[in-house]
């Protein structure tokens, strides 16, 4: 068992929880061995932080760095628009956990599916909900939870962090910057 706590400690749901990503690098990894991957960004990125970046703006640039397409969930799809990425879908993250879980769906782009699912800017509750959903799903993606606080139903998640600690992890590990 992993030695981070989540977020919200009553949401532990069990012993096997997620591999923590306390370095850029491991990121990097994910990102470069995913062969099929899926960015899911929520409303809770369009948060304005402390210099006044916005979550959704560096995942955006992430994004686009990887060549990742993107399902924007509640707000978030004109916001990414407005960042100078198109979403490959927009739809209720509910929907969205459903179709990810179905093995027979063929992906946003009609190719298959997806192996490499990243999170990121969902209500806490409800992304616990959606990676809980995906670890018991017959289609068994790869699950990895971007947002800045533990989340322990995926299999790879960013520890709880700070504002900056947490930007410098993003940003580094899709390269969008070297090491600090």
């Amino acid at each position: 068992m992993t030695r981070i706590r989540p977020a919200q400690p009553a949401m532990m749901g069990g012993t096997k929880t997620a591999t923590p990503i306390e370095r850029p690098s491991v990121l990097s990894a994910l990102v470069r061995r995913a062969k099929r991957p899926l960015l899911v960004v929520g409303h809770r990125a369009l948060r304005a932080r402390g210099n006044g970046e916005r979550e959704i703006d560096l995942l955006a640039r992430a994004a686009l760095a990887a060549g990742i397409p993107v399902a924007a969930t509640g707000d978030a799809g004109p916001a990414l628009q407005a960042a100078g990425l198109e979403p490959a879908i927009c739809t209720s993250a509910m929907n969205l956990g459903g179709l990810l879980a179905d093995p027979g769906w063929p992906g946003v782009d009609d190719q298959g599916p997806h192996d490499v699912i990243f999170v990121a800017g969902l209500v806490y509750a409800l992304e616990w909900t959606l990676l809980s959903g995906l670890r018991h799903a017959p289609s068994h993606p790869v699950t990895v939870s971007l947002s800045p606080a533990f989340e322990p139903h995926a299999s790879f998640s960013v520890p709880n962090l700070a504002w900056p600690a947490w930007r410098a992890l993003i940003a580094e590990g899709f390269g969008l910057e070297g090491p600090a």
